[in-house]
């Protein structure tokens, strides 16, 4: 991630060169086109395309930007789990942001604001999550983090607290969630759904690494994969706003902000920038 930061915390140039498979061509290639998973990663290798870099052109108005991919062949097969490519782009968009506004001098809330003039309907996402949740300015010691995101017609801003407990692991205390789906055709259903992705995107952001032995994931075993537990689930809010606009997709939508919610939250608690996943005292 590059950019060029012009006056008054203005970005005047993005880069986002993004190395990784195509996951989702992989497994339309394996499912749709009858290939074998080793027959569809090799289809794929070298191929640039746009599933792999889904959610990675930025939500703000920023006047000069490119995304590249680089594909990258890994030797095992890979496939989307929920979010897609979006659960990594956004990661990496939304905390480059937060570093930018730390660099500019500008709080993230205002800075984010400053450049959403284009889009309403994600602003009206933040200002409200930022109400809801009691934003304090995400300086040093608040342990709030901020990240927005766009994908499939629909927005959504998410607001994290976070610290790390004695034994150094991440504890997520409470997520604020505001989402503009459209119009919404059964709002229980659609909180339900926005809810699950927000557990799927934590659980994925503080659970424990995999590692491939001779071909094979590990670990084996869910309970070795560190994922929350009942006990450990925090204080849930998730508020859909009131629109006319044509329905957009609610399965995935709680899933891209939480990441770099949580790691922005973690920064202004503890002042360590993580750009790592999963948010592991390894990766401090």
């Amino acid at each position: 991630m590059t950019a060029r930061l012009g006056r008054a915390g203005h970005i005047d140039g993005w880069l986002a060169q993004i190395a990784a498979p195509n996951g989702l061509g992989e497994m339309r290639t394996r499912t749709l086109g009858g290939r074998s998973a080793d027959d569809a990663r090799r289809y794929h290798s070298g191929k640039a395309h746009l599933h792999a870099v889904e959610g990675a052109a930025p939500s703000y108005a920023i006047e000069n930007f490119g995304v590249d991919h680089h594909p990258a062949d890994i030797g095992v097969p890979t496939g989307p789990w929920r979010g897609r490519a979006h659960s990594y782009t956004a990661f990496f968009n939304e905390c480059f942001i937060d570093e930018l506004s730390r660099e500019s001098g500008v709080e993230p809330f205002s800075f984010r604001m400053a450049m959403l003039g284009g889009n309403p309907r994600l602003a009206l996402c933040l200002s409200k999550v930022a109400t809801k949740a009691g934003w304090e300015g995400g300086g040093q010691g608040t342990s709030q983090g901020l990240a927005c995101h766009s994908m499939a017609g629909s927005h959504i801003a998410v607001l994290a607290e976070a610290q790390l407990d004695d034994s150094q692991r991440v504890r997520v205390s409470r997520l604020v969630a505001v989402a503009d789906v459209g119009r919404v055709i059964n709002p229980d259903i659609t909180r339900q759904q926005i809810e699950g992705g927000l557990l799927f995107g934590m659980g994925a952001a503080i659970g424990n690494s995999i590692a491939i032995e001779r071909g094979v994931a590990r670990p084996m075993r869910l309970r070795d994969l560190g994922l929350p537990k009942l006990a450990d689930m925090p204080e849930i809010s998730v508020e859909l706003i009131a629109s006319n606009a044509a329905p957009g997709g609610a399965g995935e939508l709680g899933v891209p902000a939480v990441a770099p919610a949580i790691a922005n939250a973690l920064f202004a608690g503890s002042g360590r920038r993580i750009r790592n996943l999963p948010l592991s005292p390894a990766n401090f």
